[in-house]
């Protein structure tokens, strides 16, 4: 039981972890938008 529990746990985890990237990318992207127009 404690094996499921600590699976669950590192699956979200790794959730947040991946939310967090894709929020970095599109924070780039519109940085690099804004870098492209000056």
């Amino acid at each position: 039981m404690e094996t499921l529990r600590l699976a669950r746990a590192t699956h979200q985890l790794l959730e947040r972890g991946v939310e967090a990237l894709e929020k970095i990318g599109r924070e780039l992207e519109r940085y690099n938008d804004r870098q492209e127009c000056e």
